[in-house]
C-alpha cells in the first residue's frame, strides 16, 4: 500500500489518482505535435488545359512569378499575355508582348516558374525562356506533376 500512496492520495476505499504530471505530459506531447505537424498543400494550381510532365524529385517549390505556356496563348495567373503564334514569322527568339508584361513586373524575386503542356514543342518553351532571360529573369523553375 505504501507504493501505491506516491500516486494516489486519500484512504484505501477513497482512492484519488493525481493527474497533474500526466496533464504535464500531455501538455508536452500535444506542443510537440503541433510544432513538427506541417502542413503543405499545393502552392501552385496547374492549369485546366495542360497536362504536366512527371517527375521524382522531391523538393517542394517556392512561391514566384508563374507563366502557363498552354496550346495556344502564354497567360499568368488567368491574365492572357500573348498567342503564341505572335512572332513565329521572324528569326527573332524575343517575344515583345511577354517581354513588355515582364518589364511591368516590379515583383523583388527574378524567379520564373513555368507551366508548360507536355505536347508544347521546346521551341516555343526556348523562346519564353530567352525572353524572360532578356528581361532579367534567369531564375527558372518547370512544375512538373509529381510521380507516385
Amino acid at each position: 500500500m505504501k507504493r501505491l500512496s506516491s500516486f494516489c492520495t486519500g484512504t484505501a476505499s477513497t482512492l484519488k489518482p493525481q493527474i497533474t504530471s500526466l496533464i504535464d505530459v500531455m501538455t508536452i506531447l500535444l506542443v510537440f505535435l503541433m510544432k513538427s505537424f506541417s502542413v503543405e498543400g499545393n502552392l501552385i494550381t496547374p492549369s485546366d488545359d495542360l497536362t504536366l510532365p512527371s517527375s521524382t524529385s522531391r523538393e517542394t517549390p517556392e512561391p514566384v512569378t508563374t507563366l502557363e505556356i498552354t496550346t495556344d496563348a502564354l497567360t499568368s495567373h488567368g491574365e492572357r499575355i500573348t498567342s503564341l503564334a505572335v512572332g513565329t514569322d521572324d528569326d527573332s527568339l524575343e517575344l515583345p508582348p511577354l517581354s513588355q508584361w515582364l518589364a511591368r513586373r516590379n515583383s523583388g524575386s527574378r524567379a520564373i516558374m513555368l507551366q508548360a503542356d507536355r505536347r508544347i514543342p521546346f521551341s516555343v518553351i526556348k523562346r519564353v525562356m530567352y525572353t524572360c532571360s532578356k528581361s532579367g529573369f534567369d531564375d527558372f523553375t518547370i512544375l512538373v506533376q509529381q510521380e507516385g
